[in-house]
């Protein structure tokens, strides 16, 4: 059957597929995931942004962590050590939050061989996050 619409709908309809099918296919779509507490004992960092350790005894050490201002640049950085918790409870965490830098919770993602977790940064309304990834 012959598409009506002309030859400019037809290929940005098969942009628009393609599009869709390439974001799926590099995972650019985030996709909640909950963690036990035991998959998020260790270290998650990502490039510039900072290293995140996490410990079995509720303990956290941050590195160089990047801190944001209201606008979503990264202004400086945080290290230090604090607690950490998951929530809504340790067998099916959807978030952690800690006690060190910004307090933001954290929310995780990814497969689970390459788990990602992020948190709101600057104005929550720009939708800027800061992503790490468990080494």
């Amino acid at each position: 059957m012959r598409d009506e619409r002309g030859p400019v709908a037809a290929g940005l309809r098969e942009v628009v597929l393609a599009v869709a099918v390439l974001t799926l296919a590099t995972g650019c779509i985030w996709q909640p995931q909950t963690l036990a507490r035991a998959d998020i004992v260790g270290t998650w960092t990502e490039g510039d942004t900072g290293t995140l350790l996490f410990k079995d005894d509720g303990t956290v050490v941050a590195t160089d962590l990047a801190e944001f201002n209201n606008d979503g640049d990264k202004v400086s950085e945080c290290s230090g050590t604090g607690e950490w918790g998951a929530y809504p409870d340790d067998k099916e965490a959807e978030q952690v939050w800690t006690t060190v830098c910004d307090g933001n919770p954290w929310e995780f993602s990814g497969s689970e061989a390459h788990p990602k977790m992020r948190r709101s940064v600057g104005d929550p309304d720009n939708g800027d996050y800061q992503t790490l990834s468990r080494k």
